[in-house]
């Protein structure tokens, strides 16, 4: 029984001396592994983005259609001779026929 409490005494020293000793780099080291992780997902999801804009970028560059079709969308410009009739809004209802 006593070689039973000496090793617990003893485990419980090793224990106590390791958390004195390693503790505080421990908790920096999680610390710093969560913050990895969630850099890592920043960098993908910004990665994604920076593909997507890429690509987006060479098309602009390329292609004089869809050029034009941002600018007409975007600044709502018209060719001389073409008018430019907005979508109807959704939150306006057509006046019903009277009967």
């Amino acid at each position: 029984m006593k070689w039973v409490f000496a090793k617990a005494s003893w485990l419980l020293g090793f224990v106590c001396l390791s958390a004195v000793l390693f503790g505080p780099g421990l908790i920096d080291f999680i610390h710093l592994s969560l913050d990895q992780k969630e850099l890592d997902q920043q960098l993908a999801t910004l990665s994604a983005e920076h593909e997507k804009l890429a690509e987006e970028f060479k098309r602009i560059e390329s292609d004089p259609i869809y050029v034009e079709g941002l600018i007409r969308s975007t600044f709502k410009v018209a060719q001389p001779g073409e008018f430019v009739i907005p979508p109807e809004s959704k939150s306006v209802r057509p006046i019903e026929a009277r009967r």
